[in-house]
């Protein structure tokens, strides 16, 4: 007898339905899963035949096959494990085969019948409601992010005998506890008022938060500029619900390893040690996982002491910058992951740290500056919209407080509004010609690539934007090449 469930996988961040036919023949006793399964996939088989046997079912012992569909779909994960279990006690005849008919299954076994949760919940329910599955069977760990998902009608079970009970009608459904996103204002407990000075440098952060421009911060040790940089998040606007839902599903599919669920508004911040791998940054891997640069999508992603990452490392990152996703082709597998994240880095301008310091000489060799300095390539450097330098602090700077992040948000929320209204063509932003001579000059005198005169432009309308002007003026064109050639 052949009885039919639907299971459901992950590639990249998108879900994708599977259905997992169980077939019960005569023959010597054995278990096969075919359809491109991986480890995980085929230990099934253990985990399953113990968990039957501890729940009290009979465990065929009868030829079974396993086929997952379609057969040239990648199959990870151990989500398939309950499917597969009640699809062996249809085919067996415990249970009613049409009880599965238009059910989403999801569900690692224990080995004493218990559902653990799963990674990749949340795409695989919202694959399912696109398709028109009206019900789902899920994990009680993964009931935050079911309740999530609207047009399917969810179903918690937490051992492998609830599942059957629940389909024949025994037990009432359980649906998951409704859950909505949080936002937390006070993030990380970094406020912009604990910034002493650097004036400098906190304008040039306003303005990267209001364009969601790239940003490096250069000086020597103990100027600021890791903290400056982790008071970033408290002045970006919240994730709209789309955003919001778009971060869920990708720490959905990360929290079997990489990170735990993430259900907030506030925007994700990033901070890889520097001894990240290629893999580690961009995603990959024999399981693919999504990297760092995926997690901080809709968010920020920051390196500090870039200059000690190595080189290969952080030019990945360029086409990511570019196209705002990463497109991975392995062997055995393509995939896609959002990047669409803003990248803040913080260096020392030299191994010794003072270079360029009007404290502290310098006690590099031109050898090393020039090795330190080749880390952060050409290409790359092209790409961050501002380039600021930090100095120590003076004396008298220790006694000025900063302005508090809340007051710096609002002007950034009111700057994001105003961006999007340009962007949408329901307001011109007209370049003066006092603007267009002082780019001009510029190109001219200091060489600047077509990247680099499209992202000073960009600088000058997100200054204008911020000064509530719809001309972009000579002085705002200006600051915005100072932020260009400051090192």
């Amino acid at each position: 007898m052949i009885a039919k469930v639907r299971g459901a996988t992950v590639l990249g961040v998108e879900g994708f339905l599977v259905d997992i036919e169980v077939d019960i023949s005569r023959g010597l006793p054995g278990f096969e899963i075919v359809g491109l399964p991986d480890a995980a996939v085929r230990e099934s088989r253990q985990r399953v035949r113990a968990a039957m046997k501890n729940s009290g079912f009979a465990f065929p012992l009868q030829r079974i096959t396993v086929n997952l569909a379609p057969a040239d779909l990648r199959k990870s994960g151990p989500a398939f494990d309950l499917a597969i279990a009640l699809g062996i006690l249809a085919a067996a005849g415990t249970l009613e085969s049409d009880l599965l008919k238009e059910v989403l299954v999801l569900g690692e076994l224990s080995l004493d019948g218990s559902v653990r949760g799963v990674a990749g919940v949340l795409p695989m329910l919202m694959a399912a409601a696109e398709a028109g599955l009206p019900r789902a069977l899920v994990p009680i760990d993964n009931q935050e992010e079911a309740a999530l998902v609207d047009n399917i009608q969810v179903g918690i079970v937490g051992h492998l005998r609830e599942a059957p009970a629940v389909l024949e009608g025994r037990i009432s459904l359980t649906a998951p506890q409704c859950r909505d996103f949080d936002l937390d204002v006070d993030i990380g407990g970094k406020d912009l008022f604990e910034v002493r000075g650097q004036l400098a440098a906190k304008r040039a952060l306003e303005i990267a938060a209001a364009g969601r421009h790239n940003l490096l911060l250069m000086g020597p040790p103990g100027c600021g500029k890791t903290m400056l940089a982790r008071c970033l998040p408290g002045i970006l606007p919240p994730l709209s619900p789309i955003e919001a839902m778009e971060v869920a599903k990708i720490y959905s599919v990360a929290q079997g390893g990489r990170a735990p669920l993430r259900l907030s508004l506030n925007r994700p911040f990033r901070s890889p040690h520097h001894s990240a791998t290629v893999a580690g940054l961009i995603g990959g891997g024999a399981n693919p996982e999504p990297g760092e640069v995926t997690l901080a999508h809709n968010g920020v992603l920051f390196l500090d002491e870039v200059g000690e990452f190595r080189r290969t490392v952080l030019d990945v990152l360029r086409q990511p910058l570019e196209d705002g996703q990463v497109r991975l082709v392995r062997h055995g597998y393509s995939t896609t992951y959002p990047a669409r994240c803003q990248l803040i880095l913080a260096a020392n301008p030299c191994p010794c740290g003072f270079f360029g310091s009007s404290e502290q000489d310098c006690l590099c060799t031109a050898g090393e500056l020039a090795s330190y300095r080749r880390r952060l390539s050409g290409p790359l450097l092209d790409r961050i919209d501002l380039q600021v330098w930090m100095d120590r602090l003076k004396n008298h700077e220790y006694h000025s407080p900063g302005e508090p992040s809340a007051a710096v948000r609002e002007r950034v929320i009111q700057a994001w509004e105003r961006l999007r209204a340009v962007t949408a063509g329901e307001v011109v932003m007209r370049v003066s010609t006092g603007a267009q001579d002082v780019l001009a000059r510029a190109v001219d005198k200091f060489k600047l690539s077509v990247r680099a005169v499209d992202r000073v432009q960009r600088v000058a309308r997100t200054i204008a934007v911020l000064a509530d002007s719809t001309v972009i003026e000579a002085h705002h064109m200006a600051e915005a090449l100072t932020y260009r050639l400051s090192l």
